[in-house]
This record gives structure tokens, C-alpha cells and sequence, in this order.
């Protein structure tokens, strides 16, 4: 097996996260057991598995000296959170570039959920007036120009995470699976993951690689389509790879990513996924969010009830997102759906 040794890791989150099965989920949809693999309880700053691609992440900015880190994203983002939470541990200064349409009026979010943490643990954020994300990262690059002028040694990470060093920090999260899933008797039959940046869907493929796993991994986008997402996927794991010395080669029709259930894009509640929300709050006591989890959530119980995925054993990841509750209390707080 290869070794990462030569791979620095910052020592943040707590593991392994449990894994846990959801009873009277898989009674309700009469299928297959429903397995959860809770990485909400990373153990920082309300937790998520954006914790394991920063463990990564950071750990190459302090092997390279650096004194601040930059990264950026969406006003509801859960990295963007982590970073600062993760930043503040290990005695770093971090600087949030956030996507933020109108500087004059605050938006729904902007005192709620993962932007009132951000103010909390007091990271410095600068606001972008912009529609597209993209523009965030030459922005990135302009502050740190500047911080380099003025003597200091920032570390830029992209947004969410979504990197080959950061992908190599899922590598762990396969590694626990297959460990938690042999004590408690199952084989798994699928992995489901909400897919956003790609990051940790990238890591599950590399991961099995990596530990010689063959678990069938299906991402759940909740914004880009399938056909783009894929090929950042493929772009990533293969550079991914060659970092941790493993031989990959990895095609975009490798790659299962299903995009019929992100409803009308990132941040925006589906029915369908408020419903799981409510659902899984109600019957198994567990939070899922309406921007990645409740959507990807929505999926796992579809498949199921279909047959879509073979086998009796799906674990989904949970891959946390909790504050962003309190930010869709209008969509939620109703005795229906609305």
C-alpha cells in the first residue's frame, strides 16, 4: 500500500466519526439498510468533512511557513466556516473572500447560520460584489500580493477545499469505512456523498485506490451538472494520485454523479429535500441541511425506494452544514411544506 508519509497533516478534527445506522429510515422506505457516516462530528466549530481536507490543506501551508490563509466562497459556505475555525486553532490569521451580489443590503443570510460563526471566531472577510464564484479567486490572488508586500506569508486555498492536497485528505475517511464496516458485520454495497466543489467525492475515489476498496461511489450534485462535475472529479483524482505515488487513471464516464436532484441550484431548497430534512429530524433525530445534505438526502431515499443502487447496505456521508438551518427558518418553521 503506498504511503503518505511524506505528506504534511495538521492535526485538526476528531476521528474517526461514527457510523451509524438509521433503523427507521430503512423501515420507512422499505429497502435497503441505511447507514450514516457522521463526519457533523468532525469536533470543530459545529463540525463537517471539509475538517479532513483542511487537516491537508493547513498542513502544507504551516510545512511552507505561512502566517495567514485565504480562501473563499458563497455567504452560506460550510468550508469558508471550517477554515476560519480550523485557521484559529493552529494559530493562523485567516482571511474570508466571500460572494456577495449587493454590499448594501444584507442578504438572509448574512446574520445567520454559517455567516453569524464566521463573525464569531473573527475571521477578517471581504466582501466581492459579483454573480459568478469565479471571480472570487483573482481577488484571492490580489490580497495575498499584498500581504506578501507587507512581509507576511498568506497560503491561498481554493474554494471548497476543492484541490489535489485537500482531495488527499478523504483518503482517512475510506480507511474509517472499511475499518467501522467489518466490526459491525455489513459490506458496503454504495457510498453516497452530496457533490459540490467535487473535493470529497474526489478523495472517496482515490481513497479506494488507496486502501484497495472497490465501494461503488455516487455523488450527488446540488449545483453544477453531472457532465462538469465529472470532469473536475477526473482532473483532481488524477492529480491527487500522482501526490500520494499511486498509479490512477480515471475517465469521466468513471465517475457517478447524478444531478437530477440539486432542484433550482446551490442554496436553494428543493421540496423534496426540506422533506428529508423534516423527515429524518422527526424519525431518527438528525439535522441535515437544505443546501447539501437534505438534497443528497432526498436522492439516498429515491434510489433506495427505486432500486437504483444493488445491495443492501448504502452509507451516506454526512458532511455536516448544520448552522445553515437556522438561515431557512422561513422554509422550515411551518407545520407543512412550503
Amino acid at each position: 500500500m503506498p504511503c503518505l508519509s511524506h505528506i504534511p497533516v495538521a492535526l485538526v478534527g476528531n476521528y474517526p466519526t461514527p457510523l451509524e445506522e438509521l433503523r427507521t429510515l430503512s423501515k420507512i422506505i422499505n429497502g435497503p439498510r441505511i447507514w450514516v457516516k457522521r463526519d457533523d462530528l468532525t469536533g470543530v466549530a459545529m463540525g463537517g468533512s471539509k475538517t479532513r481536507a483542511l487537516g491537508t490543506l493547513l498542513g502544507d501551508a504551516l510545512s511552507e511557513g505561512a502566517d495567514t490563509v485565504i480562501t473563499c466562497g458563497p455567504i452560506t459556505s460550510n468550508h469558508v466556516r471550517l477554515t476560519a475555525a480550523c485557521a484559529n486553532r493552529l494559530g493562523l490569521d485567516a482571511i474570508l473572500v466571500l460572494k456577495h451580489p449587493d454590499k448594501q443590503r444584507p442578504e438572509e443570510h448574512e446574520h445567520q447560520g454559517n455567516m453569524l460563526l464566521n463573525r464569531v471566531l473573527g475571521a477578517r472577510i471581504e466582501y466581492v460584489a459579483t454573480e459568478s464564484l469565479s471571480d472570487l479567486e483573482p481577488a484571492m490572488q490580489h490580497i495575498a500580493a499584498t500581504l506578501v508586500a507587507q512581509g507576511k506569508k498568506p497560503y491561498v486555498i481554493p474554494g471548497g477545499g476543492y484541490s489535489p492536497i485537500g482531495a488527499l485528505g478523504y483518503l482517512g475517511l475510506v480507511g474509517e469505512l472499511a475499518r467501522q464496516s467489518s466490526q459491525q458485520g455489513f459490506n458496503i454495497d454504495a457510498i453516497v456523498c452530496a457533490s459540490g466543489s467535487g473535493c470529497i467525492q474526489s478523495g472517496l475515489v482515490l481513497g479506494n485506490a488507496f486502501h484497495r476498496t472497490a465501494y461503488p461511489v455516487i455523488g450527488i450534485t446540488i449545483n453544477r451538472s453531472a457532465d462538469e462535475l465529472a470532469v473536475r472529479i477526473t482532473r483532481d483524482v488524477e492529480r491527487a494520485a500522482r501526490l500520494a505515488g499511486i498509479e490512477l487513471r480515471v475517465q469521466p464516464t468513471d465517475v457517478c454523479i447524478l444531478d437530477n436532484y440539486k432542484g433550482d441550484g446551490y442554496a436553494v431548497p428543493s421540496k423534496a429535500g426540506m422533506a428529508a430534512i423534516k423527515l429524518l429530524a422527526a424519525e431518527e433525530g438528525l439535522l441535515l441541511d437544505p443546501c447539501y445534505t437534505g438534497k443528497a438526502m432526498a436522492g439516498v431515499m429515491d434510489l433506495a425506494k427505486t432500486r437504483f443502487i444493488a445491495g443492501q447496505n448504502i452509507v451516506f456521508i454526512h458532511t455536516g452544514g448544520s448552522p445553515g438551518i437556522f438561515s431557512y427558518s422561513r422554509h422550515l418553521s411551518g407545520p407543512g411544506q412550503q
